[in-house]
């Protein structure tokens, strides 16, 4: 028997409880290449915008960022190499601060050479030599000073 008014179920399914409303975080979050995401608003800053202070969209203030495991690395483009002695070469590389800024390291990598793309740990910069954390600062090397340290594989 039907009642009048009635609407049966549908079999099986039942309704969707409401998603529980979420604060958001006081720390940006970093989408893929390179951008951001605004906590307020959520929305994702692509690269091109990332160096903004605020939200694009709501005009939010950009939270502080952490320095992460990486900070102090940046890739560069070796503009120059010479070679100083049998081992060593001197390189100048361009870490995206224009030629004029451009690091003179010392480096004993024997596959570098002009036009190579390289990851640089500035002065500052904290990495694993030997299963030890070693802080990168001004040096000289085979008489020549090094702004730097060229970085392979099992140092990042």
């Amino acid at each position: 028997r039907k009642c009048k008014g009635h609407i049966p179920a549908a079999m099986g399914k039942k309704g969707k409880a409401p998603a529980p409303e979420v604060e958001p975080e006081e720390v940006a979050t970093e989408p893929t290449a390179g951008g951001w995401t605004c906590a307020e608003c959520e929305y994702e800053h692509l690269e091109e915008e990332a160096e903004s202070a605020e939200c694009v969209a709501c005009g939010v203030e950009r939270p502080p960022q952490e320095a992460g495991r990486f900070a102090g690395y940046k890739v560069g483009l070796v503009l120059e190499c010479e070679d100083i002695s049998a081992k060593l070469k001197g390189i100048k590389v361009d870490v995206g601060e224009g030629e004029d800024a451009a690091l003179k390291i010392v480096t004993n990598a024997g596959n570098v050479k002009e036009g190579c793309r390289v990851v640089v740990a500035t002065i500052g910069a904290t990495v694993e030599l030997k299963g030890e954390e070693v802080v990168v600062s001004r040096a000289v090397v085979g008489g020549k000073p090094s702004e730097g340290m060229l970085c392979d594989a099992p140092m990042l």
